[in-house]
């Protein structure tokens, strides 16, 4: 007697084996859709662990590169940045002094690093603005522009005229109103920011000033003290101990507003001398090429770090102003520095190539 199930009938049979092949296909289907789910989940894990790991995660020391000696205050500064900068990145920050040439020496080392954010440069108004525009070919000038990325901006630094506390020029208005006479200004060097902003004053004043550049801001303070020159044009950190121990008298600053360290200065601007309202500044360059994405993470390490108080506390110490720049405008500054200076060596007569 045949069994029940080999009665079953051929259709039967069919559907049994049609059944059989779709829960077949169905858990392929099943498995590969759970497959599909778990890489698309992974996917959103990586991404988000890449969105959330920072741009700059140098695996290795960080080299700035300070285009002057150690012990300045253009060291100082960064210094300061450097292990602010260090802390934020888990990597120690070297700060590598290469002076020579107004900053040539440094910009020529940096310009050929890899761009990768390991070989930053601190520079300034006067390495990246002045010294390329006084080179001999003008090429070279829009060429070396060319190969930095300014990064970020660091500090406004204001320039001070003053006189020794014994001269007869109490304020600004008596010491321009010597136009009958040569009268001499100190700076630390030749093509340098007071060298310029000295020429620029002479030129909307009519003063007769004569340029005696010096190899720092200490010898010029030590011929003025003893009366060997009239005046100087320097860093506020160069004079300021001396103003406050009422040794100099400071005449007037550069730039747009009084400094807090100098309340009773006025500004050229408020006595009606237009030009110097540009204080300069120093900023953060990299190479070029140096990735969007990196740039965009150092740019708001280094704000945060420009930001603290206590490094707003130091800026003030070494003379320097706080400067707020509106995200994504730091070139406008370089480019408007760029332009001005042009301008300032055309009006001052000072070679521009």
């Amino acid at each position: 007697m045949k069994s029940f199930t080999d009665l079953r009938s051929p259709l039967s049979s069919g559907r049994d084996l049609r059944k059989m092949r779709i829960d077949k296909i169905s858990r392929r289907v099943g498995l590969a859709a759970m497959a599909f789910v778990a890489l698309l989940v992974w996917s959103l894990d990586q991404a988000r662990a890449q969105a959330a790991a920072p741009a700059f995660a140098p695996n290795r020391p960080v080299t700035l590169v300070v285009p002057f000696a150690a012990g300045g205050g253009t060291d100082v500064l960064a210094r300061l940045v450097a292990d602010k900068l260090g802390a934020a990145v888990k990597q120690t920050v070297i700060v590598d002094n290469r002076p020579g040439a107004n900053g040539l020496v440094a910009s020529q080392f940096v310009e050929k690093a890899k761009a990768d954010g390991q070989t930053l440069m601190l520079g300034s108004n006067s390495t990246h603005v002045i010294a390329p525009l006084l080179l001999p070919d003008r090429s070279a000038a829009d060429a070396m522009r060319s190969k930095f990325k300014l990064v970020a901006i660091l500090a406004g630094t204001p320039l001070v005229l003053a006189v020794n506390a014994t001269s007869e020029y109490k304020t600004l208005e008596q010491f321009l109103n010597k136009k009958d006479v040569d009268l001499t200004f100190g700076t630390f060097g030749v093509h340098s920011s007071p060298h310029l902003m000295g020429a620029l004053l002479a030129a909307r004043t009519g003063l007769r000033l004569v340029h005696v550049p010096y190899k720092g801001s200490a010898p010029a303070v030590t011929d003025l003290l003893s009366g060997t020159i009239n005046s100087v044009f320097l860093t506020v950190a160069g004079i300021s101990s001396f103003v406050e121990g009422k040794q100099l008298r400071a005449l007037a600053i550069t730039g747009k507003e009084r400094l807090a360290s100098l309340p009773d200065v006025p500004t050229f601007q408020e006595r009606g001398i237009t030009g110097l309202e540009n204080p300069g500044w120093f900023a953060i360059f990299a190479p070029a090429n140096l990735p969007d994405a990196v740039t965009a993470d150092l740019r708001e390490k280094i704000g945060g770090i420009m930001r603290q108080p206590e490094m707003r506390d130091k800026l003030r110490e070494l003379g320097l102003q706080e400067v707020a720049i509106a995200p994504g405008k730091e070139m406008d500054v370089w480019d408007d520095s760029w332009a001005g200076t042009v301008e300032i060596l055309k009006q001052t007569g000072i070679s521009l190539n």
